[in-house]
């Protein structure tokens, strides 16, 4: 009798990809990994903070046996200080799969599809798959001269600029991040980002290979608990160890660092505050931005939310 791996390794699924999302602590993770040995594919991550060296524990991101267990890519190679964007996440993505190398260096094996594109990073997730405008990097001097009057005069002035030059806009007076991306590409190219979403039907760069998404969610009770469950096993694993190290290289404002988990951990050690505050941090911190990653997702009616087996096996049949 032919084992199921050797019935698929068929050319068929050699350029199918699978994004595997949903919230923070769903399990689509563990369900990724079991599908890729069962598939014999590959692993590539798409959450913004696990790109990133030395942040593992926080991040929840593959242990080494885990990552042993089926080929991943795109975890913990950004070095410190350096920042990623969703634009600097394509780039990789596309030369990590055109030439098999990654930052500069040829890959130890080759790629295998299926791909299960794994993340809950919404905005990472949609710029792969909808495809970015190639506008050209905007200086970081540019950027911090935005950053400045946000700080000196408050969010009102950039605001009202954004209204009056993108009346279509969607962004909230304090999503501070997308206010200062806004204003940033506005100034600095003449263009408004609803015009470019507007004009998305003549962009080149959408995802250019056959796909299904594949979600996974819980009711709030049954997160809670997960998040309990979660939050202690950072804590107990070593986030405060993990975090002080770039703590102790004065890198607190690093992007990364401003992410769940991280930036309650370096309130903790800049504060000295106990780990039972530490722990109904994290989990409060977790639970909120779980709420929002479920707005983000549920906006999409493509994904699949059940029978999640039964889905895949018809996308690779």
């Amino acid at each position: 009798m032919v084992s199921l791996k050797m019935e698929l390794v068929p050319t068929i699924m050699k350029k199918k990809c699978i994004f595997v999302v949903g919230p923070t602590a769903s399990g689509k993770s563990a369900w990724a990994l079991q599908q890729a040995e069962k598939y014999q594919g590959s692993i590539i991550n798409i959450d913004s903070v696990q790109l990133y060296k030395g942040l593992v524990i926080g991040s929840a991101a593959p242990s080494v046996a885990e990552k042993g267990r089926a080929n991943h890519y795109l975890y913990q190679y950004v070095e410190a200080p350096r920042e990623m964007t969703a634009g600097d996440y394509l780039k990789d993505f596309y030369a990590l799969l055109d030439s098999q190398t990654l930052d500069g260096k040829i890959l130890d094996s080759s790629i295998k599809f299926p791909l299960f594109i794994v993340g809950g990073t919404g905005f990472y997730i949609q710029a792969l798959e909808k495809g970015m405008f190639n506008i050209e990097p905007v200086p970081i001097e540019f950027r911090k001269i935005i950053e400045d009057e946000l700080a000196i005069s408050g969010a009102a002035p950039l605001y009202a600029e954004l209204q009056e030059k993108d009346p279509d806009t969607k962004i909230h007076i304090n999503d501070h991040y997308r206010l200062v991306r806004a204003i940033e590409i506005i100034r600095y190219t003449g263009l408004a980002p609803s015009q470019l979403r507007m004009n998305r039907a003549v962009n080149k760069n959408e995802f250019p290979y056959e796909h299904i998404k594949i979600g996974f969610d819980f009711s709030k009770n049954e997160f809670v608990e997960r998040v309990k469950l979660r939050t202690q096993k950072i804590i107990d694993d070593g986030i405060i160890e993990e975090t002080k190290k770039f703590y102790d290289l004065n890198l607190t404002q690093w992007a990364p660092l401003q992410s769940v988990g991280y930036k309650e951990t370096v309130e903790f050690l800049r504060h000295q505050k106990s780990k039972e505050w530490l722990f109904e941090a994290i989990k409060l911190s977790t639970m909120q931005l779980i709420k929002k990653q479920k707005t983000w997702f549920k906006r999409d009616g493509a994904i699949l939310w059940s029978k999640q087996e039964q889905a895949l096996a018809q996308f690779l049949t």
